[in-house]
């Protein structure tokens, strides 16, 4: 297990101090986008936002159960 620790560790140290963490932003259907960022910086913190990448993804909604 020690050389697994070691290996991890290692590939660890070598990751440029300049790379860039993937962050997770959920946007809502009343959001604009840049409401949803000042949500989550307001939660985690700020983020730096030069090159960001957004990727839309659409749920469909969950069907009502029927009233009684």
């Amino acid at each position: 297990m020690s050389r697994l620790k070691n290996r991890v560790f290692d590939l660890e140290q070598r990751r440029p101090e300049n790379a860039k963490q993937w962050v997770r932003i959920l946007q809502h259907e009343d959001q604009t986008r840049e409401q949803a960022i000042a949500a989550y910086e307001a939660e985690c913190g700020p983020i730096d936002d030069k090159g960001v990448v957004l990727r839309v993804f659409i749920s469909k909604p969950f069907p009502t159960p029927a009233a009684a």
